[in-house]
């Protein structure tokens, strides 16, 4: 089995089948179930929906969800950065949330006589624990290790020659960040116990204009030093001058170590972090003993540039 065909497998085949099962017992009990349906409850039925609306709301989301983390995964293999397990995992799982409120409805609804006769929303428990599964099973199946990357052992470079000018720009996204943040709150509040619709839109539209200051990130070497910046607007941003670098690396981070993603700092080791992914980074070792890591593309040109940098200021020094 190629990469290819197991993350299309993990992420699109797996819950796209929960949600193409899901559509077909809607279409073959709709006979059955009343209309309008119950589709909320707490300690009874307290929230109804029209059959068909509701169906659209859930099977869309679902569709949309799949779509997206089946073409983030593509794309991240291609880059030959595949998603890391949990990753995948847990997109799986939330991709096929919508079909297991879908499904959880459908068997509440059925064979009653209209929605107030519902039967409890406790069904749900049983097809929240069958995306769970598939979520494992996506994990296992499309969870693909990222390529060993080979080091020298030494410091990097570009081979910069004494009075030469040079400018590197490096960048990273997290796609994933964006969809994530606002369809979970969908999703959620579809859950026949879960929050009002209307709230889960408000947080989604909270955690879109979050994610789109921090969803992506970019490092710039030039003469002056290194300028990180996040999101969409740049904001926040950090500049480092040549004077406070001591030397540059890479390294490898994970996706949720050093604090998981976002902007972290570490009190005890002195590190922040800039990430939006686990992956290569720019390592900044900085003269009051602090170190800088920055999750970005190709960063060993830009460890070679400061370096080279860092050595022609020397140079002019002595």
């Amino acid at each position: 089995m190629t990469k290819l065909i197991r993350v299309l497998f993990a992420t699109a085949v797996l819950p796209g089948a929960a949600l193409a099962v899901a559509g077909a017992l809607e279409n073959g009990w709709a006979h059955r179930l009343p209309d309008p349906v119950a589709t909320h409850w707490r300690s009874a039925p307290d929230g109804h929906n029209a059959l068909a609306a509701f169906t659209g709301l859930t099977l869309g989301v679902g569709a949309v969800a799949v779509l997206l983390l089946a073409t983030t995964a593509v794309n991240a293999l291609r880059r030959g950065r595949p998603l890391p397990r949990p990753t995948v995992g847990v997109g799986a799982g939330f991709a096929a949330l919508p079909a297991a409120v879908l499904l959880s409805v459908l068997v509440a609804n059925l064979d009653v006589p209209d929605w107030h006769a519902a039967r409890s929303g406790v069904v749900v428990v049983p097809f929240m624990l069958g995306a769970v599964v598939i979520g494992v099973v996506a994990a296992l199946v499309g969870g693909l290790p990222a390529p060993a990357r080979e080091t020298s052992g030494q410091r990097p470079t570009i081979g910069l020659r004494p009075g030469e000018r040079a400018f590197w720009s490096g960048r990273a996204v997290n796609p994933a960040m964006l969809w994530a943040l606002a369809l979970i709150p969908v999703a959620i509040a579809l859950l026949p116990a879960g929050l009002p619709w209307q709230t889960g839109v408000w947080i989604a539209l909270v955690g879109l204009v979050v994610t789109a200051l921090t969803y992506r990130l970019s490092a710039t070497v030039d003469a002056k030093g290194v300028t990180i910046r996040f999101g969409l607007l740049g904001v926040p941003w950090r500049h480092l001058a040549l004077a406070a670098i001591r030397e540059a690396t890479t390294r490898e981070l994970t996706t949720f170590g050093d604090g998981g993603l976002g902007l972290r700092f570490n009190p005890v080791t002195g590190t922040t972090a800039y990430k939006v992914r686990g992956g290569p980074a720019l390592v900044l070792a900085l003269e009051n003993g602090r170190t800088v890591l920055v999750s970005v593309d190709d960063p060993e040109t830009g460890a070679g540039l400061v370096n080279d940098l860092l050595a022609q200021r020397i140079t002019r020094i002595d």
